[in-house]
């Protein structure tokens, strides 16, 4: 029997994930060496089921200017990426880039989108005159893990019906699992 290199958590709370984070939470997958795993790749856990209240708005809730989302119509997903340094020149800062998909399984209709910026500006507007010292060899192909949490209403736009969605994360050329999540309206 092959060794698991990750393990996805179950039975977790989902309402607790932060919108546009890249920190770990406890929905996130876990490698099974945090420091030394063998995996590279996209890992994207997300519920099997959310239900929607019949009455309101999700434009009530309106997302902070660090895409943070609040109130009942959220449909958070947790992931991480692991790759090189050198992978798509993003030098280790993967987390942004990746683009979540979300398939309506009856429909086709497919939501993409990338993990919300912040509205305010966050880089110095001044020039520190650093150099950036270039990664050695052995550097670039360091495998290096960031994570990312996704509102796929906020996000991508998933519309407030019931409905049964394929969702899936990718990478340039990586594509993580494919997960299924049922939403329903009450």
């Amino acid at each position: 029997m092959a060794d698991k290199l990750y393990q996805m958590p179950e039975n977790c709370d989902f309402s607790k994930v932060i919108n546009a984070d890249t920190h770990s939470n406890e929905c996130t997958p876990v490698l099974d060496n945090k420091f030394f795993s063998k995996f590279s790749g996209l890992l994207i856990n997300g519920p099997k089921e959310v239900v929607w209240p019949k009455n309101g708005d999700p434009s009530d809730y309106p997302a902070g200017p660090w895409g943070t989302t609040e109130g009942p119509f959220r449909l958070m997903v947790a992931g991480l990426v692991r790759t090189e340094y050198k992978t798509l020149g993003l030098k280790g800062e993967a987390s942004e880039e990746v683009l979540l998909v979300a398939v309506n399984q009856q429909t086709a209709e497919s939501y993409s989108g990338k993990m919300p910026q912040p509205d305010v500006d966050t880089e110095p507007d001044f020039d520190m005159g650093l150099e950036e010292i270039p990664p050695t060899d052995e550097e670039q192909n360091k495998l290096l893990t960031s994570y990312f949490n996704f509102d796929l209403v906020h996000d991508l736009g998933l519309p407030i019906k019931e409905a049964s969605y394929n969702v899936y994360a990718t990478l340039g050329e990586m594509k993580s699992n494919s997960i299924i999540i049922n939403t329903k309206v009450e």
